[in-house]
């Protein structure tokens, strides 16, 4: 009787670790999740009638100002883009030179996460005239659209867009001390049931 009490025991105690495991681990899992990109503007694939006078991104929560960059590169490469990005709440804000020519351009966009994770990817949009100070398009090119596009917003592999992983010290610092109250708990029990047989 006094045996069957304490493997009950034991039982109970290791169903209360475990759920005490598990309370730990929902948590951290939820947190390990980064900021993704909500909406861009202009939208990856979008023509345009000219080029807007600034990029904005929107995230699903504030990035980091400090390490942010965004860069809108015409068809030879040259990077339009001026000035610093800013972000105000969850949106990311990149002026365009004003001399920017009509054409094709690849937004190029790399960003902090709120989690501290860096975030990036790349999209398309076409102009048919520059800014106020940029040359006119003879003829417009074509969009492609969204479904031809190699992806679409944040084409480059998105740490986001992956599955989560669970952080693996962790798991690994968690089941080294469920298994040492493991056996605590068994050594405990022997000497009770040693006792009891005495």
């Amino acid at each position: 009787m006094q045996r069957a009490s304490a493997a009950v025991s034991i039982r109970r105690a290791l169903a209360a670790l475990f759920v005490a495991l598990l309370g730990l681990m929902v948590p951290v899992s939820a947190a390990s999740a980064h900021d993704s990109l909500a909406e861009s503007s202009p939208k990856d694939g979008q023509s345009m009638q000219s080029v807007p006078d600034a990029i904005k991104l929107t995230f699903t929560d504030t990035p980091i100002a400090l390490g942010s960059e965004i860069k809108v590169q015409d068809e030879d490469g040259r990077d339009w883009a001026i000035g610093d990005v800013e972000i105000v709440d969850n949106v990311a804000t990149q002026a365009i030179s004003p001399d920017a020519p009509g054409g094709k351009y690849t937004v190029t966009w790399r960003v902090v996460s709120s989690d501290s994770h860096p975030i990036e990817g790349v999209f398309e949009f076409t102009a048919a005239t520059g800014g106020p100070g940029g040359a006119e398009v003879s003829s417009p090119q074509p969009v492609e659209s969204p479904s031809a596009e190699a992806g679409s917003e944040g084409q480059v592999a998105d740490p986001e867009e992956a599955p989560t992983v669970f952080p693996t010290t962790f798991v690994v610092i968690m089941g080294a001390v469920l298994v040492v109250l493991v056996i605590i708990i068994g050594i405990m029990a022997r000497r009770r049931l040693g006792r009891n047989d005495d």
